[in-house]
């Protein structure tokens, strides 16, 4: 996710590692998560680079709870984010994981929960997908720095997001195909669950979902995360091209977005009208 704006980071406590092409900063004891973390990113940046334009890649921060308000710019600890000064990831497991995994349980048949078993274990740690999403955060320098959020700026956020997705599903499709099933069964199986429970459901709202401990939001995210697996599969890297060419210019208004994405995809557009009335391989209501 892209943090607001916030007070520069101190990295006084922290060890640097040596090794890649942008500063990496980890808490002390992490150096073997940060190196982990770390060679992911070079290579999500290698790859993107040869699909959109990148600004230098920023330090990479990647440290436990005891550090993380010297450097982070958003409060709940393990939410990952980035900033043109900065990326920060979680050392250690983040509490709304569990939250987000305990909340979808109890609404899912038997093949999906034999689903979470298979990709992330039996006591389904969704550890390894955390993992992931540092390509994500690096998405998001391709749209960073001249989007003007104006009056449609909750526009300009789930398109943000969905970018980032789009980066993050096309480096594991090709970079890391091996890691496409953690990737993909979190937010299909999320997604194809009753909705009902989430205090916050409607798409302008996804700010408001920020609220609490993270988990809200990370339902979005899932959300966008199924329609950028669409978009990737009909569309490929010109989605991701497009819509953070959109980005880059004036706000978006939720006309614009819906043009663009029904250019790309009209399944993607009227599932982005009916969200979130809509699950991974069926088509959108009143499709």
């Amino acid at each position: 996710m892209t943090a607001p704006a916030g007070s520069a980071y101190d990295v006084r406590g922290l060890e640097p590692l040596d090794g890649f092409p942008f500063p990496v900063f980890v808490s002390p004891g992490g150096a073997a998560r940060g190196r982990a973390v770390a060679e992911r990113a070079a290579r999500t940046v290698a790859w993107l680079e040869n699909a959109v334009a990148l600004p230098a890649t920023p330090p990479l921060f990647v440290v436990g709870p005891e550090n993380w308000e010297q450097v982070a710019a958003f409060p709940v600890y393990g939410m990952p984010h980035v900033e043109l000064d900065r990326i920060v990831v979680g050392q250690r497991p983040a509490p709304f994981w569990t939250t987000v995994v305990d909340t979808i349980t109890p609404h899912i048949d038997s093949a999906g929960l034999d689903r979470l078993r298979r990709a992330y274990g039996n006591e389904v740690d969704l550890g390894s997908f955390a993992d992931l999403l540092v390509s994500h955060e690096l998405t998001h320098l391709s749209h960073m720095g001249s989007t003007s959020w104006g009056d449609d700026g909750a526009v300009s956020l789930w398109m943000s997001e969905l970018a980032a997705n789009l980066g993050l599903h096309g480096y594991v499709h090709e970079v890391e195909p091996d890691q496409a099933e953690r990737l993909e069964t979190a937010f299909e199986v999320t997604w194809a669950s009753p909705d009902g429970h989430w205090p916050v459901r409607d798409l302008p709202d996804m700010r408001d979902s920020l609220r609490g401990d993270g988990s809200n939001y990370v339902w979005f995210e899932f959300g966008l995360q199924v329609l950028a697996k669409r978009l990737w599969e009909t569309a490929g890297v010109t989605a991701l091209r497009r819509i953070a060419g959109a980005l880059r210019g004036p706000a978006l208004g939720f006309d614009q977005a819906e043009k663009l994405l029904d250019d790309l995809d009209p399944w993607v557009a009227r599932a982005v009208r009916e969200w979130p009335a809509f699950t991974p391989g069926r088509r959108p209501v009143g499709s």
